[in-house]
């Protein structure tokens, strides 16, 4: 196996060779690269079957010449992260990695998925690596101008529930009498069965019948993509079956889908929006679960589906909240707790079954509300954190103020004014003011309601002090502000 490594640290990545080598006695053959420009040089001329790439050193911009090798790259992708971040988790999603490490490196976690690549990369027999074969794979890759397939023949394609077993399922189908002659294929994590016969009825029973002796003697289950479409390429019957495939993120194992029967995806928001952000907030403030629980499943009710990798980023949106959450009562401090952050991170990005990543979140929630609520109860909470929350939800309050939150909060006034000037830089009172005016700006371009009546829904009784103080923060009246968004889209 050929690997290549990317970091900046040279002498992590010789560590990491080192026990590779040890390990893998002759079986590998590792360079290393530690910039972007020999990364891009190596995997042109080293080609390697396998990456392990710090996706810290990516850039953001898609457009550049290692991203664009990256995309194309025929083999595995592993990458490593200081920090299990979104935008990272973005790029690994984007360039679809079968593992996202978070430094430092796990390396018998590391020794295992190498070992797995390995074991599940089939290896084509001899007897069967002939003219015909090399023939097939080329239609099934590659564009060509070939007339469409009118022999009969019938297209399947069998995916494992468990990757590892890949290997083990081809022998197996090698060994497995059919009534019709089939003809085997293997590719990196699925195999192509073509059935010498064109009737649908026969190979279904077949199929079934695999379904359910693999079961009993693997103790795993198969999703089997039947192509049922009218006659075409070689490589459109793959596109369409694989796509067919994929609905087993919702539907799980132990299914047979239909190129012609795929459900429709719709359009999927990946980032939330402010409101769902506070609503996720308040149903874990209040250790509501059952909120917790409907706000993640509206993802899947209704036979509504979506794209895989929508969904996936929009609940590392859903994580990054969860996260605030942690920080706020400092539960990223428990180690297991942190483990297990650490551990839903993976989920969410590479589990193939949505529902399986659904109750992970929620039991680590359920966990997360639990400790919160003892966390409460020894007064261990970021009360700047309380604080910011309170001015979020009462800012229009007329008797919001410092007394009035540290009395919500237990503690005293000055000893708040002090922990919050030192966490957000500036006084409790400026701050609240910002939030105030920032929230009326809103409400000048998008009602007409009169500035004194602004003035009052955003916790300001004095209309003229309001004005003055909208003035030295923005640089305008609240009446030219309005007239300037209404007139030209923009302040005069």
């Amino acid at each position: 196996m050929k690997l290549l490594l990317i970091d900046r640290d040279l002498t992590e990545l010789s560590g990491i060779r080192w026990f590779l080598h040890t390990y893998f006695p002759g079986d590998l053959s590792i360079e290393l690269c530690s910039t972007i420009s020999e990364a891009a040089k190596s995997i042109q001329q080293f080609v390697p079957e396998v990456i392990l790439l710090n996706i810290d050193m990516l850039p953001n911009n898609r457009l550049t010449a290692l991203y664009g090798l990256l995309q194309k790259h025929s083999g595995k992708i592993l990458a490593i992260t200081t920090e299990p971040l979104f935008k990272n988790a973005l790029k690994a999603i984007d360039l679809q990695v079968a593992h996202l490490f978070v430094k430092p490196i796990d390396l018998e976690v590391l020794k295992q998925k190498l070992s797995a690549i390995s074991l599940h990369t089939p290896q084509v027999p001899k007897v069967s690596a002939d003219a015909k074969d090399e023939s097939f794979y080329y239609q099934l890759f590659l564009e060509n101008t070939t007339n469409s397939l009118t022999t009969d023949i019938q297209f399947t394609m069998i995916e494992p529930e468990h990757p590892e077993t890949l290997n083990k399922l081809f022998i197996w189908l090698q060994q497995t009498p059919f009534y019709y002659q089939m003809s085997i294929y293997p590719l990196s994590d699925t195999i192509i069965c073509l059935f010498q016969t064109s009737d649908l009825k026969i190979i279904e029973k077949d199929i079934r019948t695999l379904l359910k002796e693999w079961q009993m003697t693997n103790n795993g289950a198969l999703n089997i993509g039947v192509y049922d479409g009218a006659p075409t390429t070689l490589k459109e019957m793959y596109a369409l079956t694989k796509r067919a495939l994929l609905q087993s993120f919702y539907e799980g194992y132990g299914h047979i889908f239909y190129a012609t029967k795929q459900y429709q995806t719709h359009p999927l928001d990946p980032l939330l929006t402010p409101e769902e952000q506070q609503l996720l907030i308040k149903s874990l403030e209040e250790g509501n679960i059952e909120a917790v629980k409907a706000f993640l499943y509206r993802l899947s009710n209704g036979g509504i589906y979506y794209e895989q990798d929508d969904l996936r980023i929009h609940l590392t949106s859903v994580l990054a909240q969860i996260r605030r959450f942690m920080l706020k009562y400092k539960l990223h401090e428990k180690a297991a707790l942190e483990q297990n952050y650490r551990q839903l991170f993976h989920l969410i990005i590479e589990h193939p079954i949505f529902y399986t990543i659904l109750n992970g979140i929620i039991l680590f929630t359920q966990r997360l509300i639990e400790l919160a609520r003892e966390a409460r109860m020894e007064k261990k909470a970021d009360y700047v954190e309380l604080a910011l929350e309170i001015i979020d939800h009462q800012y229009h309050n007329l008797e919001l103020s410092l007394p009035f939150i540290a009395n919500k909060l237990g503690i005293s006034p000055n000893y708040l004014s002090t922990i919050f000037s030192r966490k957000q830089g500036q006084p409790f009172k400026r701050y609240l003011q910002q939030v105030r005016i920032q929230n009326s700006t809103k409400m000048l371009i998008e009602t007409d309601f009169a500035i004194s009546e602004i003035a009052l829904l955003n916790g300001f009784d004095d209309p003229n002090y309001f004005s003055k103080l909208f003035k030295q923060l923005i640089g305008t009246t609240p009446n030219r502000y309005r007239k300037g968004w209404k007139n030209q889209g923009r302040i005069i």
